[in-house]
C-alpha cells in the first residue's frame, strides 16, 4: 500500500546533540591550515610582483645602461663617422637595444663591406667593421675615384694611389655603383695590381673588349674574363722580356686569350 505521508527526514524529531559533532581542535587546525594557505598565496603574489618591479627597475637603471660604444676596424672611415651613423648614445637601455638599424647606417658607408655588433651586460657595444679592399682608380673632375672589385665607388682623392688606371665613366658618387659593365675591367684590374708602375698605363673596354694600354703604344687584349691571374702573369713575363730585348717601344699587341699561349705581334723594328 502507498503512503501519502511525506518521507522522514532521519535526523528529525532528533534532539540537536545527536547530530554529529566535530572537535573543537580539528576545526580549528583545519582554519588554520586555511588561513595559512591563504597567507602564503599572499605572499607569493607579492615576492612576485615585487621581483617583476625590481626587474623593470633594473633595466630602466644606469646598471643597464650603455656605457661604451666600441669600434673595431674602420681604418680609412674612421671610428668617429661609424659612431656617428650608429648613433648610439652612451646612457641609453641596454635591454631592449635594437642593433640592425645601426648596422644598416653603418654597411652605408663607401668603405664599409661587412659589420658585426655585440653587446654585454657590462654595458658595452662593439662593432666590428670589415672594410672593403679599392682595386682600381678612375680619373674625374677633381682626382682619382677608387673603386672596389665589386664596382662601389669608395672615396675620390686628389692624389692617384698606386693601382692601375681604369678609364670608364660616368662616376657615382662615393657609396655609389658603377653600371655592370666595369666589372671586367675591375678584374683585370685587380688582377693587374701587382704590374702598377712596371709597364701598365691605363685598363678600357674598346669595342666590348677589356684592352691595357701599355707603354710605347702597344695593346693587350685580355680576352674572357676566365683566369685573370695566368693572364696578369702572361703579361708580366712577356713584357719583361720585351724590356731585355729593347724593344718594348716597338711592341704593337699581345693577345692574351689563352695565357698559357699569348701571341704577340711585334712592330718591324722588333720583329
Amino acid at each position: 500500500m502507498i503512503s501519502d505521508e511525506p518521507p522522514q527526514n532521519p535526523h528529525e524529531d532528533q534532539p540537536e546533540s545527536a547530530l554529529p559533532q566535530v572537535d573543537p581542535r580539528i576545526q580549528a587546525r583545519r582554519v588554520g591550515v586555511r588561513s595559512r594557505r591563504r597567507i602564503r598565496a599572499w605572499i607569493s603574489i607579492g615576492a612576485i610582483a615585487v621581483s617583476a618591479a625590481g626587474a623593470f627597475g633594473v633595466t630602466q637603471s644606469p646598471l643597464m645602461d650603455v656605457d661604451d660604444v666600441e669600434v673595431i676596424g674602420a681604418p680609412r672611415t674612421g671610428a668617429d663617422r661609424v659612431l656617428e651613423a650608429a648613433g648610439i648614445e652612451v646612457g641609453s637601455p641596454l635591454l631592449g637595444l635594437d642593433l640592425s638599424g645601426p648596422r644598416r647606417s653603418i654597411a652605408a658607408l663607401p668603405w664599409v663591406d661587412e659589420v658585426r655588433s655585440s653587446r654585454t651586460w657590462g654595458g658595452n657595444v662593439t662593432f666590428d667593421v670589415t672594410e672593403r679592399k679599392a682595386v682600381a682608380q678612375i680619373p674625374v673632375d677633381g682626382g682619382w675615384a677608387l673603386a672596389d672589385g665589386q664596382g662601389r665607388v669608395l672615396e675620390v682623392t686628389p692624389t692617384p694611389w698606386d693601382l692601375p688606371v681604369v678609364l670608364f665613366g660616368p662616376v657615382p658618387r662615393p657609396g655609389g655603383w658603377l653600371r655592370y659593365s666595369a666589372l671586367p675591367l675591375l678584374d683585370a684590374s685587380e688582377a693587374l695590381m701587382p704590374l702598377q708602375g712596371h709597364g701598365i698605363e691605363s685598363i678600357s673596354l674598346v669595342s666590348g673588349q677589356v684592352v691595357v694600354d701599355l707603354p710605347g703604344g702597344g695593346e693587350a687584349y685580355w680576352g674572357g674574363g676566365d683566369d685573370p691571374r695566368g693572364k696578369a702573369i702572361a703579361l708580366a713575363t712577356m713584357l719583361a722580356e720585351m724590356v731585355d730585348a729593347d724593344c718594348l717601344e716597338e711592341l704593337e699587341k699581345i693577345d692574351l686569350s689563352v695565357p698559357e699561349f699569348p701571341s704577340l705581334t711585334p712592330k718591324d723594328a722588333c720583329s
